[in-house]
């Protein structure tokens, strides 16, 4: 199994702390994985170089004619200082001991970014390979243009820490090819190559993400230590051995890979059981919408229908409700559509698919965390002659096998504690000059908003801290718009908070936000336009961290009054109204004195937005786009969307 996936899976490399180094190996002169090949180091600063050697070893470090000399202290750690350059290479980097001499070839003088976060920053251009069709838009056409000699990529390898690190293990920079780039994070390699584009300097991206983790495992001790009563923080295990650790960590890495995988892929030695002949006698029988049902996290469910001969031509549409969550359907053993995330199951069948007498629906849910479930209404459940001639009701009498996926070994699921990944995926990298840092996470947090507003201003002004470059650019996506609601339709914002939380936390200096509120795919948590993504956060950066004359936000409101009957909101600048592609959330809401938000109806002129409301007789506040997924967003004439906001009226 592990030959198999060991190609995928450069995310399980481990990182090590200084008691994983064999006394054998801290005698060789050595520098951090983040020294290789290709590298880029940051220009404009002093340029720090460290590592390891004996102890009392004299060390030479040179870089294009400058030359520093230090000695190892007693425990073999040394740190050289080389004056700032500017942009410039290729240059050697050569690192000599007593005995031994390091030479780094192909090193440029550029601009280093730090990306961090959970999946949406992690999303691989490729995709997941245990997510099906995960990859992102235009996937072969990106890959054809990554030719950017002038941009480096490192990845940070998975490693859940309980305590620091020092180090990263196997790794190095590496030039763009299809082969770097395949399970490279996406938002990250379009946000350099934007950057390369425009300033035609060199840029190096350092990518460390984990998908599904939330803040607290990117704190590092001193901030997760500040929500000792919100965090349940667990000292280091006792007799703490690296080596031990990182077996574990990888093993259980190892174990989560199969299970995903296996979640994911239908064995072929399955696919017969939806076939139309399948003798199904010996499966359960249930009402798969009713409450007392039950499924596990994967299950094969069949229905028998019987299409009368003068309808079997066709056409027909066949719809099956909300399927909790990834989904294959088949008809007649064929199989016809996929569904990643919760959406409404409708399919459009090929004509002469269905055939006179019986037939055969088949349905493989699956998902890695929970039970499987057919969501909605009786009604959604049915198969129909696109004319109406005919309709027959799948809501009742299925067949069901339930498909149990155990038995994989020991997960420990480490990523989620406090403080793990900042310890192993980001304390190594620390003495390594930075421009700056973008991040992409918030969505597994969207339930604790106001924990989430305190720390991550805290963990942004720590992180700094612990680089001690000053208030080094901090540039982040405002969470984008999704549907998370298996009730379609049903109003729900339960991101909005977190969304603005997270626009509050621009207080801090020298940070940027890209408003992504349009950008959603509301039925996938990971939207697959992420080209889009890394421009916003490119622009950001020019914004934040370059000074250029550019348009980087979306249009702010000013101000919200009552005129006659209507409220209007002013902006900085002229305004368009949008509709979502989908948009099931109210866009425009307003409250009266009781302060409960009702829907409203709004329209644009110039750069006043004019909300109408036939239910708020007295307005107080407006609400723009305070829902998961909106129906309508509003854009300046750079295409750039106005941030979700609440206002009072006359302030």
């Amino acid at each position: 199994m592990r030959q198999l996936h060991h190609k995928y899976l450069i995310l399980f490399l481990v990182c090590l702390t200084a008691m994983a180094f064999p006394q054998q190996l801290m005698a060789q002169v050595r520098c951090p994985q983040l020294f290789s090949d290709h590298m880029v180091l940051q220009r404009d600063i002093p340029i720090s170089v460290w590592g390891w050697a004996n102890p009392r070893e004299k060390i030479t470090v040179s870089l294009d004619g400058s030359e520093a000399l230090v000695v190892a202290d007693e425990k073999g750690e040394w740190v050289a200082k080389l004056p700032k350059r500017p942009v410039g290479g290729s240059y050697q980097l050569t690192v000599k001991g007593a005995n031994e001499q390091l030479v780094f070839s192909d090193v440029l003088m550029g601009d280093v970014w730090f990306a961090s976060g959970q999946s949406n920053m992690e999303h691989p251009m490729a995709g997941w390979p245990w997510i099906p069709y995960s990859g992102i838009n235009d996937y072969e056409k990106e890959m054809a243009d990554v030719d950017y000699h002038q941009v480096r990529l490192f990845q940070v390898p998975k490693m859940p820490m309980p305590v620091p690190a020092v180090d990263y293990e196997e790794s190095a920079w590496s030039l763009p090819s299809e082969e770097s780039l395949e399970l490279f994070s996406s938002t990250a390699w379009f946000f350099a190559k934007q950057l390369n584009q425009q300033l035609n300097i060199p840029i190096g991206i350092i990518h460390g993400s984990w998908g599904g983790t939330p803040i607290r495992s990117w704190l590092s001790a001193e901030v997760a230590t500040q929500f000792a009563k919100e965090l349940d923080l667990q000292p280091p295990p006792e007799n703490f051995d690296p080596n031990d650790w990182r077996n574990a960590e990888l093993a259980s890495l190892d174990n989560a890979y199969e299970r995903r995988m296996t979640i994911s892929f239908p064995k072929a030695d399955y696919l017969p059981e939806m076939a139309l002949d399948f003798d199904d006698s010996g499966w359960q029988e249930t009402n798969p919408i009713d409450e007392d049902t039950h499924f596990e996290n994967v299950v094969w469910a069949r229905k028998e229908v019987r299409v009368p001969e003068k309808f079997a031509k066709g056409p027909f549409e066949l719809s099956l409700g909300v399927l909790n969550r990834e989904s294959r359907v088949y008809v007649n053993g064929q199989e016809l559509g996929f569904f990643l995330y919760s959406q409404p199951a409708k399919l459009e069948l090929p004509v002469g698919l269905i055939k006179p007498g019986k037939n055969v629906i088949g349905v493989r849910l699956a998902t890695p965390f929970g039970v499987t479930s057919f969501e909605g209404d009786a009604e959604a459940f049915v198969l129909s002659h696109i004319n109406g001639k005919f309709a027959v009701s799948l809501a009742d009498s299925w067949r069901f096998q339930n498909d149990k996926k155990e038995g994989f070994g020991t997960i420990t699921n480490h990523y989620s504690w406090p403080t793990y990944l900042y310890n192993g995926m980001v304390a190594p990298a620390t003495n390594y000059g930075l421009k700056g840092f973008i991040w992409y996470q918030g969505e597994a947090d969207a339930s604790r908003a106001e924990l989430y507003g305190k720390m991550f201003p805290t963990m942004i002004s720590v992180w700094r801290t612990k680089w001690g470059l000053g208030d080094l650019a901090f540039l982040f996506v405002q969470i984008t718009s999704i549907e998370t609601s298996h009730d379609i339709g049903t109003p729900n914002s339960s991101w909005s908070q977190l969304r603005q939380v997270q626009k509050e936390t621009l207080k801090l200096p020298n940070t940027g936000m890209a408003v992504t509120i349009d950008l959603g795919d509301p039925y996938d948590v990971h939207p697959k336009n992420k080209v889009e993504f890394g421009r916003r956060l490119a622009l950001q950066a020019l914004d934040v961290a370059y000074n250029e004359p550019v348009e980087a936000n979306g249009p702010s409101p000013l101000s919200a009054s009552l005129e006659g009957k209507e409220v209007v909101v002013r902006f900085s600048e002229n305004i368009e109204l949008k509709k979502n592609r989908v948009g099931l959330g109210a866009s425009f809401e307003l409250a009266g004195e009781d302060g409960q938000f009702l829907p409203a109806t709004g329209e644009v002129k110039g750069n006043k937005l004019y909300i109408h409301s036939g239910t708020v007789a007295e307005p107080k506040a407006v609400r723009f786009d305070w829902s998961n997924d909106p129906e309508y967003y509003i854009i300046n004439k750079a295409g750039l969307p106005a941030s979700p906001f609440v206002l009072e009226l006359n302030k």
